[in-house]
């Protein structure tokens, strides 16, 4: 007995076999939740339609949303596939346990694994992994916003260089036209000018010019020679009137006789409209009166 040797127990050695023994305890857990969630999902399947809480209760004391979990973690970290980094889910996954799992669910496999990667998951209460996946979540809603806003910023500037360019070529035609515009007053402010001088400027008139000239002077003489005589031809009719003043108060007496006919003429035929036999005999009256009157 003296000569036994008593192996030497440090905390370091203890501490390792604790991590060890748990590690592995975590491992068979994982498996063991990852083939009871595939049988869960065989059994769904087999159970008749309307049983199925009633089966998880009397035949597994399960919850359904503990049976709902277990299936989840079978599909989402049991098919033991490698992926892009070379690993199984069990390499990332295989050390935690079951409320570790859960805040992983539907994370994409991708951000699964780049938290593996980045924490120790297996050191974190489930509470703690819970905050780590919300963290993540709400930044990467803000760089799902901050592209958003980015994209919207950039779509408002192209917009705005749009805008810009439009407005350039407007400017531009608008430039070219009131440069035609001008180059157009220019011309014709140009042959304003020449006309002016032309009218200015005292020429000699040609042989064409000379002989219209003469015969417009010549007819305007004559038109005045006619209008001249037609004044006398007047004037002399007036002097007769008033040389004779008999004559001349025949004839307005005469003038009278025409005007009052025409309304004795006028007022018979309105009698005869309303009392055609009275017109009648004032007709044969006036032609009597008429017939003693001759001269």
């Amino acid at each position: 007995m003296a000569n036994e040797v008593v192996a030497v127990r440090s905390i370091e050695i203890v501490t390792a076999e604790i991590h060890t023994i748990r590690d592995n305890v975590a491992r068979v857990f994982m498996d063991g939740v990852v083939q009871i969630g595939r049988r869960l999902e065989e059994a769904k399947q087999l159970v008749p339609q309307g049983e199925w809480l009633q089966y998880l209760d009397k035949e597994l004391g399960y919850k359904p949303s503990t049976a709902q979990n277990y299936m989840r973690i079978a599909r989402e970290f049991g098919d033991g596939q490698v992926g892009l980094s070379g690993k199984t889910p069990g390499d990332f996954f295989g050390n935690l346990g079951y409320s570790q799992l859960l805040p992983l669910l539907g994370l994409p496999e991708e951000e699964r694994e780049q938290l593996a990667e980045e924490h120790d998951l297996a050191g974190m209460s489930s509470r703690e992994i819970q905050a780590l996946v919300k963290e993540r979540d709400e930044a990467k809603a803000n760089a799902d916003k901050l592209e958003s806003a980015l994209a919207d910023t950039m779509r408002k500037e192209g917009d705005l260089k749009s805008k810009l360019s439009d407005t350039k070529a407007k400017l531009k035609d608008a430039t070219e036209k009131a440069r035609a515009n001008g180059d157009a007053a220019a011309e014709l402010q140009r042959q304003l000018d020449a006309l002016e001088q032309q009218a200015a400027a005292p020429r000699e008139l040609t042989e064409e010019e000379r002989a219209a000239m003469r015969d417009e002077i010549a007819a305007e003489q004559a038109e005045a020679v006619q209008a001249a005589e037609a004044r006398a031809a007047d004037a002399l009719a007036r002097l007769e009137k008033v040389k004779n003043p008999a004559a001349h108060k025949v004839n307005f007496l005469f003038g009278e006789l025409g005007e009052y006919w025409n309304r004795l003429r006028a007022a018979l035929r309105e009698l005869e409209q309303s009392d055609s036999e009275a017109a009648g005999k004032m007709r044969a009256a006036i032609g009597q009166a008429v017939a003693g009157w001759a001269l």
